[in-house]
This record gives structure tokens, sequence and C-alpha cells, in this order.
């Protein structure tokens, strides 16, 4: 299985949307901004030459694969660790449901959101989802086929649910996996997602709600798809016994692909999309 190749040059996009766009990772300074905040003319100057530094490097060392977002169907195939995604989450009743059993079982899950489906009604269980230990993923502002769009619009379907994930929470949340619509995907949709700052795309191996069905198609390093319906939580109420009769660890999909753990800062700035910079 793949590293996540391009994690280091994800970090650098990150550090240019923060100097682009005005927002800052948990504890980043900010160093240039779009939005009228100056800063003297040697720290710009001093900025752009560290910039430009690390994307010489990259490049001289870097490879094609490296500056894109890696796509992904399942972890490390050696690791007995599988993750569960659960897709769109129209359904905050489903979502607590799902949090319910993450809680009895003591497991953890990604949630994949649209960004229009997320209600700020229900920023008390998003906040929970986040403390609980589960991670919120990108799923696309309206649940489109990035395939079908131009690069600056695939941005604009990831940053704008960045901005309203971070809305809803209170703070900056630093979604780093995308799970494209229809799990349709192409270059031009891995490197636009990367160059947003996320260094995976993530599909899935195991697609069923039949537990019975589910159980036998589980392997080591498996992302399984679910949705927050109904019939998935059923499906998830018999399945995670079995996964756990198997021996299997239920973990996030960064952990399972070994990204680097999510540190949310609740005093952090929140993104705010910008229609003009494109960030």
């Amino acid at each position: 299985m793949k590293k996540a190749a391009g994690t280091q040059a994800a970090g650098l996009h990150r550090a240019l949307l923060s100097a682009r766009s005005g927002y800052r990772e948990p504890g980043q300074k900010i160093l240039l901004s779009m939005h009228g905040r100056r800063c003297s003319g040697m720290l710009r100057r001093w900025f752009l030459l560290a910039v430009t530094s690390v994307m010489l490097a990259a490049c001289l060392t870097g490879t094609a694969e490296e500056r894109t977002a890696v796509t992904y169907h399942h972890g490390d195939t050696e690791s007995g660790r599988v993750a569960i995604t659960v897709d769109d989450c129209y359904s905050i009743k489903q979502i607590r449901a799902i949090l319910d059993l993450c809680a009895q079982y003591d497991i953890r899950c990604t949630f994949f959101v649209i960004g229009e489906a997320m209600k700020y009604k229900d920023a008390e269980v998003w906040k929970q989802v986040v403390k609980s230990g589960c991670e919120i993923g990108n799923h696309s502002w309206g649940h489109t086929n990035l395939t079908k769009l131009k690069g600056h619009e695939i941005e604009f379907q990831m940053l704008r649910t960045q901005q309203k994930v971070d809305a809803v929470l209170g703070y900056h949340y630093p979604m780093q996996v995308m799970r494209p619509p229809f799990g349709a995907t192409n270059k031009l949709v891995a490197d636009s997602v990367f160059e947003v700052g996320y260094p995976a795309v993530v599909k899935w191996d195991v697609s069923e709600t039949n537990s019975a069905k589910a159980i036998k198609a589980v392997q080591n390093g498996s992302i399984l798809l679910f949705h927050a319906r109904a019939r998935d939580v059923r499906c998830l109420r018999k399945l995670i016994p079995l996964i756990f009769e198997k021996g299997f660890d239920c973990v996030t999909v960064s952990e399972l692909l070994e990204l680097g753990p999510i540190e949310v800062d609740e005093h952090s700035d929140m993104y705010i999309y910008d229609p003009k910079s494109g960030m």
C-alpha cells in the first residue's frame, strides 16, 4: 500500500492557503494576507524567500505523484485495522445513532459531510463527533460529480464545505481527507484536492448494508462505506460485533492511512472562503 505521498508538500499548500486567505492552522502566525492586513516589507520578502526555497526543493526532489493527492481504496493490508466511513450525513438522527454505537464499542469512524447538509442547529452533535475522537472529512458542497468540473470549481466545492464545517463548530477544524461524490475522481480532481491542502482522496473496498455479506468482504485495511440512513445503522449494529470477533480495530481514515492526528484549537480563527481570490 502506498503511504500518504505528498503530505509534507500538502503542509506547504496549507501555509500558502493561510497567507492567501487569512485563516491559519492552530498556532500558526499569518504573515501575508489578501484581506488588507499589513506586514512589513522585510517580513514579506522573508516569507516569499522561504516559500520559494521550499517549492524549489520540492520541484528538484519530488515526483509528479508527490504533487497530487493519493487515491486510496483501502489502508495497509498488513494491519488489522479498518475504517468505517459515513457519507452525506443528511440525517442528524442517524448521526446520533452511529455516535452511540461508537461510544458503546469504543471505536472511531469518519463522517464525510456534504457542506450544504450541515445545519447550525446540530452544532452540539458535530462538536460531540470531534470530542469523541471521530473524524470529519470533506464530501463536497453539493454532492456534485467533481470529474465534470474545472479545477477552481472543484476547489470551491471543498473550500465552501470547509467554511461551513468551521462555522457550525465555531472554530477551525482542519479536514485532511476528501471523498469525491459517487467515488468519481481523475487526475484533475486529485490535483485540485492536493492544491487545497489535502493529501488523500478516499474511496472504499467494502460497500454493503447486509452485515453477513459485509463481514465476508472485510479484510486488513478495509475502508467500509455507509450512509447516515436507518438501514445502514441497522447493519452497523450487527456488523461491528462481527468486526471485533474477526480481531479488527476500527479507526478513523486518517489513522488508517497514517496521515497524522487532526489538531484542533477551539480558539483558532475559522476559515472564511474568499470567492474573489478563489481561496
